[in-house]
């Protein structure tokens, strides 16, 4: 369309129809340059407002000296209000002008070959159509480029991923009937096999692992990332950006690999999730996911939006391709010393440049640390016990922040997290003039039961030494973490009742549990005689307190069809719900404080057929929502298995206010 040659035609003669609300609307054929369109002039108020131009291929309008692409209702509005609405709501809303004459509606319709709404709905559309297959076909152009996957791969993933093999089996009269799913041969024994086992499969003599028949098939999926150059023939524009065929680029490509083993046959099938083209010696690129949940490299379209919640997962790199697809900027990285450990592979090398302390941890063999930093938390954000790394550090000391001696014992057990919280913290103890000392033993144990020092920070008070906490919670026949919560409560209700707890034989019971449960009964008989006398008035002033964190609490309240959680609002409910459940809640003012200070709350798990009966009590701490101890009657557990399914949905149910942010000096 000629818009400027068009613009310069005579306009049409205003007719002299006067309307006080509507824009006045004249059509007619213009010619310019033996190009016709249909122009519609806007009258409003004795002046012509606007003029609108169409032709099967577009239409603009002249309004305020200026082009715009309005549709016709919309120039309208800008004739009587000034100003364009915006969003598709207005589509519904009254026309913003009438025809002068039937005449010219008619000749509008006759020709646009319809109403100019749908005229102008239609051209929208056909538009939209056409954009989005010329932004397709430069995707596929760009996917088209992309090298297909090596051939080495698929032997890896079995070998390294997925090297497990099974012995299926069911029990016969006379012994066993098997397949294994590593020779495809089938078989029978006298001697019986039992679930689980590893043993050599006596067809083949391959390592297998024993499985009855009933289990028809076995599934495990995992994450690979391959990382390849990428060679472009010729040109290709990436949204606004032009990319030339000189120009290096590389590619991080993600699949999740799923194995599945059945009688007698094990297959593995690879999905391509995420592409990610990136330039050379940059680190973050064009991402393009995957249109589909389940496609390989082949049958898998890739967009620019993400249709199906892809994300980057923490995944295997696939080390055939590599050092040649890493970028210079990567070569020195540490991420192939990272290989043989899971990780986050795409957050690695986004955050690399910004967190160069990675390498140090990666090169040093704390792959355990690096990945857990990556893959649990995150970019920038840890638990709510955040740890210190040095930034600027010029070392893998300086990066952890501790001294030679405390850096090779990391090094030694590959330590997480917490094993890096407890050598911070016995540092920190020495730097106070405290002899603290964690034998690598007490610190391996730590590691791999994953007790922080924030869960001990009350015990280690009272004992001073973490080599005997650690030795008597090794004694233990149930979960450290639960048992540190029952021996923190039983030390300082002894406290409270006079007894010595610099005493061993105070410090460590033999049967901690009794000795805890017996201490409850103790209390819990006086504080019944105390409030029976009615010579007990202590709570009043913890119940006003603790009503200005009720509304915050409110966030605690949850329920399904089968359970309730209230959050407690009163000392005398902790009072009531320890007698019942025969346990320390109510014993002294310890919880109740606790809410009264908006540290902790105190929540009730009931079942919806019995709301009056206590069943479970639990404390969560009001910080970063973390559930700190469950029990019910006598600080037993029962049906568990039920009660943790709950209170996931629960944890998944609370409203999130807050991140703690990493420590970085």
């Amino acid at each position: 369309m000629k818009r400027a040659k068009l613009l310069k035609t005579e306009p049409i003669e205003y007719p002299k129809i006067i309307n006080k609300r509507k824009a006045v609307a004249l059509s007619r054929i213009t010619e310019a340059d033996g190009e016709q369109a249909l122009e519609i002039d806007l009258f409003f108020a004795g002046e012509r407002r606007a003029r609108y131009f169409a032709d099967p291929e577009n239409h603009y309008a002249w309004i305020n000296g200026k082009w715009t692409d309005d549709r016709l209702d919309n120039a309208a509005l800008v004739c009587l209000a000034g100003k364009a609405r915006t969003g598709g709501w207005y589509y519904y809303g009254e026309r913003n002008y009438v025809w002068a004459s039937a005449e010219d509606e008619e000749r509008t319709e006759n020709y646009l070959g319809e109403c100019v709404e749908y005229y102008e709905d239609n051209l929208s559309q056909s538009k939209r159509q056409q954009a989005q297959n010329r932004k397709t076909e430069r995707i596929n152009d760009i996917m088209s480029h992309v090298p297909v996957v090596p051939d080495g791969m698929d032997r890896w993933i079995e070998e390294e991923i997925f090297p497990e093999n099974y012995l299926f089996f069911r029990k016969t009269p006379k012994g066993c009937a098997y397949s294994c799913t590593a020779c495809r041969g089938k078989g029978w024994q006298k001697k019986r096999l039992k679930s689980g086992a590893r043993i050599i499969c006596p067809k083949c003599g391959a390592e297998v692992i024993t499985q009855k028949s009933k289990e028809q098939t076995i599934s495990r999926k995992e994450t690979i990332v391959l990382l390849q150059k990428l060679s472009l023939p010729k040109p290709i524009k990436i949204g606004r950006i032009q990319i030339m065929a000189s120009e290096k680029h590389w590619i991080e490509r993600q699949f999740h690999a799923v194995c599945s083993w059945e009688q007698e046959k094990k297959e593995i099938h690879l999905y391509e999730d995420i592409r990610v083209l990136i330039p050379e010696n940059k680190t973050y690129g064009k991402v393009y996911y995957g249109t589909s949940p389940n496609a390989d490299e082949f049958g898998q379209t890739f967009w620019d939006s993400n249709p199906y919640n892809k994300r980057f997962a923490s995944a295997y790199l696939y080390p055939g391709t590599l050092p040649d697809a890493l970028p210079d900027c990567l070569k020195k990285s540490g991420i192939m010393e990272m290989m043989p450990q899971k990780f986050q592979v795409n957050k690695y090398i986004v955050n690399y440049e910004s967190q160069p302390w990675l390498e140090y941890l990666a090169k040093a063999g704390l792959t355990v640390l690096t990945s857990e930093i990556l893959t649990e938390y995150g970019w920038f954000y840890v638990s709510n016990e955040p740890y210190e790394i040095e930034k600027n550090a010029a070392s893998l000391k300086e990066a952890l922040k501790l001294d030679g001696n405390r850096t090779h014992r990391m090094k030694q057990i590959n330590g997480t997290l917490n094993a890096l919280r407890w050598l911070q913290y016995e540092q920190r103890q020495e730097d106070k003039g405290k002899h603290l000392r964690i034998s690598q033993e007490s610190l391996e144990f730590l590691n791999r039961k994953k007790i922080s020092p924030r869960d001990c920070e009350q015990l280690l008070k009272e004992l001073g030494s973490v080599d005997r906490m650690v030795n008597y919670l090794k004694k233990q026949k149930v979960a450290p973490t639960n048992f540190i919560y029952t021996w923190r409560d039983y030390l300082r209700m002894a406290q409270n009742e006079g007894y010595d707890i610099t005493d061993d034989i105070i410090r460590y019971p033999k049967d901690l549990k009794a000795r805890h449960d017996q201490l409850v009964e103790q209390i819990n008989r006086r504080e019944q005689e105390k409030i029976a006398r009615g010579k007990e008035n202590r709570y009043r002033e913890l119940d006003i307190k603790i009503q200005a964190h009720l509304l915050e609490a409110k966030k605690y309240f949850y329920e399904d069809d089968t359970y309730m959680i209230i959050p407690a609002g009163k000392c005398m409910e902790l009072v009531e719900e320890g007698r019942t459940l025969h346990h320390c809640v109510g014993l002294n003012d310890t919880y109740m404080s606790r809410m009264a200070r908006g540290e902790s709350w105190i929540l009730f798990l009931r079942k919806k057929e019995n709301l009056e009966k206590p069943w479970y009590t639990i404390e969560i701490r009001m910080e970063d929502d973390k559930i700190l101890q469950y029990y019910s009657k006598f600080d037993r557990k029962p049906e568990l298995d039920k009660v943790d399914a709950l209170l996931k949905k629960f944890k998944q149910s609370i409203p999130k206010t807050r991140k703690v942010q990493i420590r970085i000096a």
